[in-house]
């Protein structure tokens, strides 16, 4: 049996949890990155203009909100941290411990849910202005803790994909 990297991980727990939204992973090898990207709908009430940030007016009855998370390595990554909605450091020979990848899954779950909830809001009422998704690392790192103390944290590390 070949030893799961990350990405195998990543991509074997998140379907393993049956989550609820599109997801997709991207490697992007020469950034030294992982990308776990999400998308939601929700429809809108037909007489509603919703314009995006970049100022794109929806003309059909359903809205898409896209958003990723990223896994990177503080040393080797070039990228813009703001561009995502959480980022996640590893380290590029170590690794990251399981434990960590699965209460990120637990804690996506949690955000995607709300801002699914969140959205169909924003799609049906015109008095709410904007739209937007926060991720909340107190809440992230009291999930690692409370993994910790009930024994369901894995300290197992997986691996950074070999090219």
């Amino acid at each position: 049996m070949t030893k799961q990297d990350m990405i195998d991980y990543l991509d074997s727990s998140m379907s393993e949890a049956n989550l609820e939204f599109d997801w997709s992973i991207e490697w992007k090898k020469r950034l030294n990155v992982i990308e776990v990207t999400f998308t939601i709908y929700a429809e809108t009430e037909p007489e509603l203009v919703i314009q995006d940030v970049e100022g794109t007016v929806n003309t059909e009855n359903i809205i898409q909100f896209e958003d990723a998370i990223c896994f990177y390595d503080p040393e080797k990554s070039k990228i813009i941290l703001d561009d995502y909605l959480a980022v996640f450091p590893f380290d590029l020979k170590k690794g990251i411990e399981k434990g960590y990848i699965d209460a990120f899954i637990k804690m996506l779950r949690i955000v995607v849910t709300e801002g699914q909830s969140d959205l169909l809001d924003f799609a049906t009422d015109s008095t709410i202005e904007t739209f937007e998704i926060e991720w909340n690392q107190a809440n992230f790192n009291q999930t690692i803790q409370t993994f910790k103390e009930t024994n369901r944290y894995n300290m197992e590390k997986v691996q950074y994909p070999k090219f």
